[in-house]
């Protein structure tokens, strides 16, 4: 294990359904504050670099439409007690136009909440690159669209700059992952750790080939 690395923010999921997990690095970030609510997981963060202060905020948003109006209200009131630039991300189970959706459709009501929501709290919906849907039901028929993404306050966006959201390969699950990456960020050199217990583990040479194999330039 890399004792550098912080995990102690998670909400629980259900059966399976749900669940958050936080994790930072201890060299880069001081976690300051933090709130745990019904649907999401926040951390106040200071650089340890420039001494900025942010936030970021991990969703899984419900399905139900009486309990999403309660996870924008809980995410606004995240945002008026800090009152510091912002970074959300994670599935939201729910699209924000109908060209989001496989079949496409007409606009719905919780599409017309969601952009109230980026609206209101001031936030820029970032374009996703790599492909157009992030989930998938897998089946021969698929059914497709795009839950997941990450939201920036305009004042993050200013202090990392040339920020892109990407879509990666999928893994395991029928959400595909998606990756914020780009600014400008100092890193010292670090070095590479290798724990030989991990050989002890089934299957893990074979997953770190697939991994390898999988990787493209």
């Amino acid at each position: 294990m890399i004792r550098s690395w912080g995990v102690e923010l998670y909400l629980g999921s259900i059966r399976a359904s749900g669940g958050v997990l936080v994790m930072w690095d201890r060299r880069t970030v001081e976690k300051i504050d933090k709130a745990v609510g019904q649907f999401s997981v926040s951390c106040k963060f200071k650089n340890l670099e420039d001494q900025f202060e942010w936030a970021f905020t991990g969703i899984y948003g419900p399905n139900s439409k009486l309990d999403r109006r309660l996870l924008w209200e809980e995410l606004a009131g995240i945002c008026s007690w800090w009152s510091v630039p912002w970074c959300f991300g994670g599935d939201f189970n729910v699209v924000r136009f109908p060209s989001e959706l496989s079949g496409s459709g007409p606009f719905s009501s919780a599409m017309v909440e969601f952009s109230n929501f980026i609206s209101e709290q001031g936030l820029i919906d970032l374009p996703l690159e790599g492909g157009t849907f992030t989930w998938s039901n897998s089946r021969e028929v698929a059914s497709c669209s795009r839950l997941d993404r990450f939201l920036l306050s305009s004042d993050w966006e200013e202090h990392f700059p040339n920020i892109r959201q990407r879509r990666l390969q999928r893994l395991l699950s029928n959400h595909l992952p998606i990756l914020l990456e780009g600014g400008n960020f100092h890193r010292d050199s670090w070095p590479f750790r290798f724990e030989n217990v991990w050989l002890k583990a089934d299957g893990f040479v074979d997953r770190v080939r697939s991994w390898w194999e999988s990787h493209t330039l």
